[in-house]
């Protein structure tokens, strides 16, 4: 198996979208003037300049933030599931992928802050993906605990992240730009996209955007892929980025997939197939694991997996599903020691146990919480 080279490549497309490369290619000062997105502000217009944050990425960026901006930042809180301490702005640490009491006390906190703002001051907001979970105020008559079910019944139902936060917003207090309704400041929101097509109506259930904050997409699947492409491009015959929109159920995504490693198989003699997205899947048991293992686990299971070929399926936050697994690596071997163990695939499937059986073999993909959010990388390399 290549996994070396499959690591190289995941990590290459991975830095691309981490803080410090995001932050600084966005967001820097000169001679007292702000410059976010290629728009001007200049600070003595201002009496303070805020810090906000809210998701995966959320404290690595505002360290980020911290370094360029240092003393200028007059506080501001950003809400994350990292733990740590920022210098200028408070720092507090929710939950994910369940909304919790953390997740509604973050709430009423982040709400108490920005209302705090008056029309004479500045504001970054930096949202990533998981802020949906991080921070919550049920509707009036919803206690937490009806939410939490409804919650728990959509994750687990298969349906898509935009359907899910759609409904999301729809029985809360904070999303869907009822935040952005507290703030008297002027400011811009800096993104960090998790979704497919970067609609900025569901990334992060949208706390922002109620039409009166400029949104700016700063990082997404596709940025990723491009870097991972250039690595890889001089070193295989072929390249290509297949998809950066890969939205459907993890079985027809095998499907898709398969067939695309099959009609390159044919042509080249070596090559990286890239895909990017997020599949959908359907719990069915008790068991660990998450949708890149579960995919990969089913692309195993089909006849496209030859000697030379071999592939990785991870989750660009670090946590694939109920496990602490980024993803899983396929390759031609893991036929001899399936045997050799006399283990039963389908079994593990049926019970929604891929990470049991790729920690089992000792192909699972662990790499801990990466600090950053684009979605899945599906890598596919003959050498």
């Amino acid at each position: 198996m290549y996994r070396k080279e499959l690591e190289n490549i995941y990590y290459k497309a991975l830095n691309k979208v981490k803080a410090t490369s995001l932050i600084k290619d966005n967001l820097f000062i000169k001679d007292d003037v702000l410059t976010i997105v290629g728009t001007d502000y200049p600070l003595k217009n201002y009496e303070n300049v805020f810090v906000f944050g809210v998701g995966k990425a959320a404290y690595d960026m505002a360290k980020e933030c911290e370094v360029i901006l240092g003393d200028k930042i007059a506080g501001g809180l950003v809400i994350s599931t990292s733990k740590g301490e920022l210098k200028y702005a408070k720092h507090y640490t929710s939950t994910h992928p369940l909304v919790s009491e953390k997740s509604v006390e973050a709430a009423s906190l982040l709400i108490d802050e920005v209302s705090k703002l008056s029309e004479r001051d500045l504001f970054v907001f930096l949202l990533s993906g998981g802020a949906s979970a991080m921070i919550e105020k049920p509707i009036d008559g919803l206690t937490l605990e009806d939410f939490t079910k409804i919650s728990s019944s959509l994750l687990t139902s298969g349906i898509d992240i935009k359907a899910l936060n759609t409904v999301r917003k729809s029985i809360s207090q904070i999303k869907g730009g009822k935040l952005a309704n507290h703030i008297k400041a002027k400011g811009e929101v800096l993104v960090l996209s998790d979704v497919i097509g970067d609609d900025l109506h569901t990334i992060g259930s949208a706390p922002m955007n109620n039409g009166q904050f400029p949104h700016h997409i700063i990082g997404n699947n596709g940025i990723a892929l491009q870097e991972a492409e250039i690595y890889i491009e001089p070193k295989v015959d072929f390249t290509k980025i297949v998809t950066t929109t890969l939205e459907m159920s993890s079985e027809k995504a095998t499907q898709l997939i398969c067939d695309e490693i099959k009609k390159h198989d044919k042509q080249y003699n070596s090559f990286c197939l890239l895909f990017g997205g997020e599949t959908t899947t359907v719990v069915l048991g008790d068991g660990y694991g998450g949708r890149n293992q579960e995919l990969a686990l089913r692309l195993l299971m089909t006849d496209c997996i030859t000697q030379n070929i071999s592939l990785l399926s991870a989750g660009s936050d670090g946590i694939d599903g109920r496990s602490n697994a980024t993803g899983a690596f396929v390759d031609y071997d893991i036929y001899k020691q399936i045997t050799n163990k006399n283990i039963e695939p389908k079994t593990y499937l049926k019970n929604s146990d891929s990470n049991t059986f790729f920690k089992t073999l000792g192909y699972d993909f662990v790499t801990g919480i990466s600090g950053t959010n684009v979605m899945d990388f599906i890598i596919v390399l003959k050498k």
